[in-house]
């Protein structure tokens, strides 16, 4: 589990989640985004799987958005280091965030827009946002952040690669921002497997060429044994513990990527989405497909020696889901 941030922890998970979603209680309702989850087996192990956005569902807000919100407050008032940090200089880059949120939320989702909302991290209006985030002490990005579920991160290229500069981050799934901040695409991918050898030129290719006009989205799914939200703790060894699928969390980030048209940065948006492990009874053809997909990962991982990302027994129990049978 999650290790305890300094002085009293707080709740990191989502507080408001529906009963349906509690474990031990019955079959857990499948939401909708479970029937978007990439589920293709490998090879290849790894993929960009991106399709063209539409700018209109750019953001997500859903009965998760008001806690989440609310936890986003909770966590930067704990340790505020450990969910937001930029680098000197990226006031400009971040206001333009500013903007471009701002700007949804008024065409959008006008009870979420600034000049409606009651949030302290809220400028009153979209003038000189850069002047208005210093005066009360905080960077664009992060006023941008606590009006959006989603965490923000923001890439800008410097000799011809595209590094991390300034990011809001207070879901992340195993890794820090600490450990991430200024370094290329490639060293913060280095943990995926099979990103260097598989994807690593074709991300930094697709980088350099996207266009503001052209914003694109993709998905990916990993599996949790705990429904925190802030993990930022490595990766669960599941050959060095004992979990049972009543434990188990699928968790998902949906991914954007914008070109901003004044700086050139690229803004990396993540709205994480979470369900119990039974849910996926739902869906018994993305069960299958996940079955298959562990399966194949499992046995690769074994060739190289490498650590289990879920547990042994996961795809047999996947499959079981799909056929409706008792696990």
């Amino acid at each position: 589990m999650p290790t305890p941030l300094p002085g009293p922890r707080p709740v990191t998970r989502d507080p408001a989640a529906p009963a349906a979603q509690e474990h031990g209680s019955g079959p857990a309702a499948t939401p909708a985004w479970v029937h978007e989850l990439p589920v293709k087996a490998g090879p290849p192990w790894v993929s960009m799987g991106v399709r063209t956005l539409d700018l209109v569902q750019w953001l997500v807000f859903d009965e998760h958005s008001d806690p989440e919100l609310a936890l986003k407050r909770r966590l930067a008032a704990a340790d505020h280091d450990a969910v937001f940090l930029a680098a000197d200089g990226t006031e400009a880059v971040g206001a333009e965030v500013l903007d471009m949120v701002t700007e949804w939320l008024a065409r959008h989702r006008p009870a979420s827009s600034p000049e409606t909302s009651n949030e302290p991290f809220t400028p009153t209006d979209q003038t000189d946002q850069t002047d208005r985030s210093t005066a009360q002490g905080l960077h664009p990005l992060e006023i941008a952040a606590h009006l959006v579920p989603e965490d923000l991160c923001v890439m800008v290229a410097r000799d011809g690669r595209f590094e991390l500069v300034a990011a809001s981050v207070s879901f992340p799934s195993h890794w820090r921002i600490a450990d991430k901040m200024g370094c290329d695409l490639a060293t913060i991918h280095r943990p995926v497997h099979h990103y260097a050898s598989d994807l690593a030129t074709k991300v930094d290719t697709f980088f350099a060429r996207l266009s503001p006009e052209r914003p694109v989205i993709r998905r990916n799914v990993s599996v949790h044994d705990h429904d925190e939200l802030f993990c930022p703790e490595p990766p669960e060894d599941y050959d060095r513990r004992t979990v049972t699928p009543a434990q188990l969390w699928v968790r998902s980030e949906r991914q954007t990527l914008v070109r901003l048209p004044r700086s050139g940065a690229v803004l990396f948006t993540i709205k994480t989405q979470q369900c119990p492990f039974q849910a996926l009874g739902g869906a018994p053809a993305v069960a299958r497909g996940l079955a298959a997909k562990y399966r194949a990962l499992l046995s690769e991982l074994d060739r190289l020696g490498e650590a289990a990302p879920v547990p042994r027994w996961l795809p047999d129990a996947l499959d079981a889901l799909a056929q409706d049978a008792p696990l």
